[in-house]
């Protein structure tokens, strides 16, 4: 049964009636009549748990309780009446952070006298939503995700919609400026200073309606060139000015407003700016803005050197746990004016980098945060000096402390911007005393460089989301000559790692012993070649990896799986994996076993082979083509081949393969010229393709496949069966497939046709063994014959009777998958 406006009513009533609002004694209560004003029976009785107990991240390793859990609806925090909401809002942050699996889609802190709605996924500092007790009957769609159904809540202060209009709609604006043939920096610049008088006006910066009527004086027939040219200038004019048009605009700064290029815009144009300029700017969420603009601007750029937007929630997965707890354990400590007055002095000095920053989202969330620190100390000072002292409520952390640098010189731009309108933000959401104007210059601070080849500035905090692209890919998507830099930059990593370790890398050296980092990375950060580079690097260098998700689906576009690892050179005594207590965090971003060191033993080498790689689809053909080759000539029937590759595997009943492959082997031209048909068939669907590659022995041996695997095909010749298992896959389950059957490179092949051998395969240690030691392709296993098999220490001195009691059971399971497999297809 739904809400109805009069159990709302009711609910109101009864808490003005009866509900003093002291958070120990009534929240249970409060909120058990909050359900049923819903339509429950009770809070309980859907589900849902009063005084969760979560752990907390700090050193003390303290226990909280979350006042009331939903899976996976809402968390609702309680507090006492008059209570400030805004003070507790990181507590709610770590309590939803930690509520894993099913986390929560909503957040609910209430003083009960107000609500305030966050959904943390889609924006972070700022409630979607904020209902006083009254308004609650009148306001029921906010809290639709207390009822049944499918129902989507309505929110007053969904900002991330403003966002993505106003992004779109002034990036298309730019490309408009653009493909007129405005030069491009010029037009970039123009369009920034647009967006930030914007934000000005509508922040109270600017006078009022002061750029809408400057852009409506332009669609009257006014010159864009002088009205908004004339609005720039007035903006990077020291002091405020007395009269005429731009009387009351007050300075801004020397930075984004020091060069004016005025442009006359067109009719067109003009419309673009009119729309935009009518949004509510004050809603814009610049976290998110300048990803969400460049985009629309760059989307080819940012694809080819690896550039991905990432959200909120996935920042404060590391401005957390490498700013915030950090800055937080050490306030909760200090306990005397003089620790205090020490950490203002560090707090004032701290600096925080991103050297990949992009258009400034991590800056900008590590801004606010530390600006919340900020308010956090002053307010321990000032409950010891219990004394009013109005110096304490100055400022002292500014977008000054803050460093980025990044290739992309619009982005370095957007970065500037963001972080210029960050102060602004930060005194309006936290009712700060210091003065928003003039804005700080950061041309200094945030440098258009390649960090893998300049001089990094000093900082306390290093974090970002660097450019990620598999070791495959570099080489194609950044050209020989930068590679080949980088390779002479950095000798001691070995080729095909991921971009983004170079950064780890760098990362690590530039932060001092009390530093902080936290970055993020393909989840292959923890795999191979990148592992060895990155984490392996940090962990023998003095590094603790202390928080991590080992592997979550992006939140951005790019259908890849990520990792996120936070690390110290301190011991930080307390780790948490994948939002769990874990004893320790290893360079596998896992606790319980450490593979990043084990070797490839002797007695395992040549039994594990990867398939053949034809090198051009022409080799596969089907049965009909075969039959009706054979037709023609029987003794084609010797280069004819079943093809088990992964599909088969997974998809045909038994896993008998559907495709043939021709299979020339490694015979000479000559040899292979006595199948006329054939090598014809071949020289017309194989040749063509191979003459685009720049591999000479496969253009030069174009009838034969590009790796022939003569190892594998000596090791299977004289089984019976072998054991194939897809090298990609979900549930990796390695499968009998008869020795005539030419295995693909999609497969891994093991040369046994030995069910104790099955058995050790399927066994749980192998699994946890290959889970820890693969790669992965997004949430795939990826199982090698070189890391996976080779390095698995199989028992040496087996006992007779246990090996055949394996190999009964591997053979009964493998009759029962036949079994399940025929019933099913």
């Amino acid at each position: 049964m739904p809400a109805t406006p009069e159990s709302l009513n009711k609910f109101v009533s009864f808490c003005q009636q009866h509900i003093n609002g002291h958070e120990k004694r009534e929240a249970q209560t409060f909120l058990d009549r909050f359900f049923q004003a819903f339509g429950h029976e009770g809070a309980l009785e859907v589900g849902a748990s009063f005084e969760e107990a979560i752990k907390k991240g700090s050193k003390t390793g303290k226990t909280g309780f979350a006042d009331l859990v939903w899976k996976p609806r809402v968390l609702i925090e309680m507090k006492k009446r008059g209570e400030d909401l805004s003070k507790h809002y990181s507590q709610a942050f770590d309590y939803w952070t930690r509520l894993v699996p099913d986390r929560p889609r909503y957040v609910l802190l209430c003083n009960f006298d107000e609500f305030w709605i966050f959904d943390f996924d889609i924006q972070l500092d700022t409630p979607v939503d904020k209902i006083s007790l009254e308004q609650l009957p009148e306001r029921a769609g906010a809290f639709a995700f207390m009822e049944f159904g499918n129902k989507t809540p309505v929110f007053n202060n969904n900002q991330v919609e403003v966002t993505e209009r106003a992004a779109r709609r002034m990036g298309e604006l730019l490309l408009e400026l653009e493909k007129r043939g405005i030069e491009k920096l010029t037009a970039q610049r123009f369009i920034l200073q647009c967006v930030l008088a914007m934000f000005a006006e509508d922040r109270q910066l600017l006078p009022r309606d002061m750029f809408i009527s400057c852009v409506q004086d332009c669609m009257s027939g006014g010159s864009s060139y002088d009205v908004l040219g004339g609005l720039f200038r007035e903006m990077n004019l020291p002091g405020i000015t007395p009269a005429g048009r731009y009387k009351g605009v007050d300075y801004f700064n020397g930075g984004l407003f020091s060069q004016i290029h005025a442009i006359e815009l067109t009719r067109e144009e003009l419309n673009f700016l009119d729309v935009s300029a009518k949004e509510n700017w004050s809603k814009v969420r610049p976290a998110i803005f300048g990803n969400l603009f460049e985009g629309t601007v760059d989307k080819k750029e940012r694809h080819a050197r690896g550039i991905h937007f990432t959200s909120e929630a996935d920042i404060m997965k590391i401005v957390r746990p490498t700013i915030s707890r950090y800055w937080e354990e050490r306030i909760e400590s200090a306990n005397t004016i003089g620790e205090l007055s020490t950490l203002q002095l560090e707090l004032q000095s701290y600096r925080v980098l991103d050297p990949a920053c992009g258009s400034g989202n991590f800056l900008y969330i590590a801004y606010q945060e530390l600006k919340r620190i900020e308010i956090l100390l002053l307010e321990k000072m000032q409950q010891r000096r219990r004394s009013e002292d109005k110096q304490m409520q100055m400022g002292f952390v500014t977008p000054l402390n803050f460093f980025g640098m990044d290739t992309n010189p619009f982005a370095v731009e957007l970065a500037r911007v963001t972080l210029m309108i960050a102060r602004k933000i930060a005194i309006d959401n936290l009712q700060l005393t210091e003065p928003a104007l003039p804005l700080d210059s950061l041309d200094n601070n945030i440098v258009c460089q390649d960090a893998l080849f300049s001089e990094w500035p000093k900082a306390n905090a290093i974090i970002g989301n660097p450019p990620f692209l598999g070791g495959k890919h570099i080489r194609i998507a950044l050209g020989d000559e930068y590679i080949d830099k980088v390779f002479k930059c950095f000798p001691n990593v070995k080729d095909s790692v991921d971009f983004c370790a170079y950064w780890f890398r760098l990362a690590h050296e530039h932060i001092d012993e009390k530093g902080r980092a936290g970055l993020v990375a393909t989840n292959s950060i923890s795999q191979g070649k990148s592992r060895v580079a990155a984490l392996d690097y940090i962990n023998q260098n003095g590094g603790y990896i202390h928080e991590a998700v080992s592997t979550q689906t992006w939140s951005g576009e790019a259908k890849v799986h990520v990792s996120i690892v936070n690390w110290s050179k301190t011991n930080p005594h307390k780790y948490y994996l994948d939002n769990q207590i874990v004893s320790q965090i290893n360079s596998s971003l896992a606790s319980t076993i450490d593979v990043s060191q084990a070797v490839r033993l002797k007695v395992n080498l040549n039994k594990c082979f990867q398939g053949i790689t034809p090198r051009g689809a022409g080799f596969i053909v089907t049965e009909k083509q075969i039959i009706e080759w054979l037709a023609f000539d029987s003794k084609y029937h010797n280069i004819f081949k079943k093809f088990s590759d992964a599909t088969s595997l997974t998809k045909s009943i038994n896993c008998i393969p559907k495709r043939w492959i021709i299979d020339f082997n490694n015979m000479s031209i000559e040899e292979a010229n006595i199948y006329v048909s054939i090598i014809e068939y071949v020289k017309i669907n194989v040749k063509p393709q191979r003459e685009y590659t720049q591999d000479i022995e496969a253009i030069k041996y174009w009838w034969k496949f590009w790796r022939l695997r003569p190892e594998l095909r000596e090791a299977i010749e004289p089984l019976s069966y072998y054991f194939n298992i897809p090298r990609h896959s979900k549930w990796f389950i390695f499968v009998p497939a008869q020795s005539d059957w030419l295995p693909g490179d999609s497969t891994t092949v093991v040369a046994s046709d030995d069910f104790y051998i099955l058995g050790i395969l399927t066994s749980k240690v192998h699994r946890v063994w290959v889970k820890a030691q693969s790669s992965t392709l997004k949430s795939d296993t990826r199982y090698t014959h070189n890391s996976c098999f080779e390095t698995f220490p199989f028992p040496q001195t087996p006992d007779t009777k246990l090996v055949r009691q394996i190999r009964a059971k591997a053979e009964e399971l493998h009759e029962y998958r036949t079994q399940q497999m025929e019933s099913k297809y």
